[in-house]
């Protein structure tokens, strides 16, 4: 089985998300974006990191939000479908106590 791995560089990417390059800047300083490299010049992303860049956006114009509070939402979001998890795990462990 092959794994294709589709990575984007800068302006690729800041064109397929729809972003400014500042912004791009701007949001991986927040930490919403992490890029492959630590310098400018040679980041990459994934297709995970396009699919957050796009969510953050919807964020930005559904709710009026700026990148701080985006970035806020996101981990608040993150924690929130942990938690789901860590919830439907307990649930499914119960379940098999109680049966017993």
């Amino acid at each position: 089985m092959t794994t294709l791995i589709v990575t984007f560089g800068v302006e690729e990417f800041c064109r397929s998300a729809n972003l400014s390059r500042e912004v791009l800047i701007e949001i991986v300083e927040l930490g919403i974006l992490e890029p492959s490299e630590p310098t400018v010049e040679r980041w990459s992303f994934d297709l995970d990191a396009l699919l957050m860049a796009k969510r953050a956006l919807r964020l930005k114009q559904d709710f009026e939000l700026d990148w701080p509070g985006i970035a806020l939402a996101l981990r608040l979001l993150d924690e929130v479908d942990q938690l789901k998890r860590e919830n439907q795990q307990l649930r499914q462990r119960l379940e098999r106590f109680i049966q017993h």
